[in-house]
């Protein structure tokens, strides 16, 4: 299970602040980048955006950058865009190893979606969390 976020906001002042340090020293600011893991071994990343967010553009340098970081590890690595109330996610891979688990961008329930995350960990989705979960039978 993650930890509940802590303080309840994140410091953007920080992010507009090194924006100031100039061309030749960027970085990626992520919503919410998230490395899915399992028995402590990294599985995937995923940079999620709710529905309200900006696009996830593959030659968007943050998600360059990431697409780069995701290879070097060995990684999938995905972009996710989610309903607020969760009813769907689309989820597009974003490199070759995403597109072994999803080969093209999909719309999807968020019982599928679920049902991914624990494809990449070679597990199959337990029951009774599928059940308490949009897109259920």
């Amino acid at each position: 299970m993650s930890s509940n976020e802590r303080t309840g906001w994140r410091d953007e002042g920080l992010s507009r602040r090194h924006r100031e340090y100039g061309v030749n020293a960027p970085c990626c600011d992520l919503d919410f980048m998230v490395i899915e893991y399992d028995s402590k071994k990294p599985k995937a990343i995923v940079e999620y955006k709710n529905e309200n967010a900006g696009p996830i553009l593959s030659d968007d340098p943050n998600i360059a950058c990431l697409t780069n970081l995701a290879n070097m590890a060995g990684l999938p690595f995905f972009g996710c865009r989610y309903a607020t109330d969760f009813k769907w996610f689309v989820v597009a891979p974003l490199n070759d190893k995403a597109r072994q688990v999803l080969p093209e961008k999909k719309q999807m329930s968020e019982r599928d979606y679920v049902s991914i995350l624990y494809k990449i960990r070679g597990r199959d989705l337990p029951p009774e969390i599928a059940e308490k979960l949009n897109g259920s039978n």
